[in-house]
């Protein structure tokens, strides 16, 4: 039976430590890595690197959920939710303060031109060729830090990776002669997943189907019942259950080979 936690009195130095000591929202650093292509295509994209990252006025932490699958049939009266799929969030926002030199826009400008090879023209038969993704998607993240970091003595820090990111998306940005206010773009990120520095993964100990060593591919269920006797492909050949079933159907080869003299 487990063990039933008392309530107990505590300290106000515990406090302190424990529910008052809470990280801020306002320090923290984002980081941009356009396609070589693109920052070749800014100019004095490498001096001016710090000019985007510090623009950067607001972020969010990306959000996941867990896809589930129902089961009703196990057990009588009981209905049961099985995690068959993690789930990211579609995109990940980023506002951005504009400078005088309208840097930040141009950067996000260039980099969705440069995803559909976008020509810059008025020609009335104007058309676009969108690039490979490998081509223009790279990692980006977000460093989640606190005031009292310091480089010679390191504190923890929380950092999102972003795995093949790209700009999809602009926000529209309003200009107005009523009351005067920073220009602020929003530049909205697809990615295909995120993994972050505080994540305790075990390690898988066992072959992943998909593998680049073919050999160490896994069989589906049922191989028993198939006459396949091994678990992965190597050495495969023809087994007699295929063979069988082969035969039943009327196949005939005129050339048959096994797989290890291939």
């Amino acid at each position: 039976m487990a063990q039933t936690i008392r309530p107990r009195a505590r300290s106000v130095a515990e406090l302190k430590n424990n529910i008052l000591n809470t990280a801020l929202t306002t320090h923290y650093e984002c980081g941009f890595n356009p396609p070589p292509a693109v920052s070749n295509l800014i100019p004095n994209y490498e001096t001016s690197q710090d000019a985007y990252i510090l623009s950067c006025a607001e972020a969010s932490l990306p959000g996941t959920s867990l896809a589930t699958a129902e089961l009703t049939n196990d057990y009588s009266g009981i209905t049961e939710r099985h995690v068959h799929r993690r789930q990211y969030d579609t995109t990940a926002s980023f506002t951005f303060l504009v400078d005088r030199h309208y840097r930040q826009i141009q950067l996000f400008e260039t980099w969705i031109g440069y995803i559909v090879n976008e020509q810059n023209s008025e020609d009335p038969n104007y058309f676009y060729r969108v690039n490979f993704p490998n081509s223009y998607k790279r990692n980006i993240w977000i460093t989640k830090f606190e005031r009292d970091l310091n480089n010679n003595n390191p504190v923890p820090n929380l950092k999102y990776t972003f795995i093949n990111a790209y700009p999809v998306s602009i926000d529209q940005m309003s200009v107005t002669y009523e009351g005067a206010q920073v220009l602020r773009c929003t530049v909205n990120f697809n990615f295909s997943r995120y993994i972050t520095n505080i994540t305790n993964s075990p390690q898988v100990a066992y072959p992943i189907t998909g593998a680049t060593d073919s050999s160490q591919w896994i069989a589906g269920q049922g191989f028993n019942e198939t006459g396949v006797i091994g678990k992965t492909n190597e050495h495969a050949s023809e087994t007699l259950w295929a063979l069988n079933k082969r035969k039943e159907t009327g196949i005939v080869l005129e050339n048959q080979y096994n797989a290890d003299e291939l």
